[in-house]
């Protein structure tokens, strides 16, 4: 059985996922996306640095937009891993 087929759908867990985690992969995804997004936010910090020391205050401007969008998704991207978190601790805990 790959792990692929060792999945549990029908209860949106999974034992081993896709991924090769015990998370589901829609968790993983999440985590991911807040991953990259904090890694974008950080690397347009360098960015608008790099433009205001070209003077280019339009680009400056450009990147800080990108920068504020990067952290705005990062946030909501841990909002909804925390709520999907407590989901599954609450689960676990009526299981028990």
């Amino acid at each position: 059985m790959t792990q692929l087929d060792q999945r549990t759908p029908s209860s949106g867990r999974a034992a081993i996922t896709s991924t090769g985690t015990a998370e589901t992969d829609e968790n993983y995804d999440l985590v991911s996306v807040l991953y990259h997004c904090l890694k974008a936010a950080d690397a347009c910090t360098q960015y608008v640095s790099d433009a205001e020391d070209a003077g280019d205050d339009d680009l400056a401007e450009f990147f800080d937009r990108a920068r504020q969008l990067q952290n705005r998704l990062a946030r909501e991207a841990r909002d909804l891993l925390g709520q999907r978190m407590s989901d599954a601790a609450s689960a676990d805990d009526e299981e028990s």
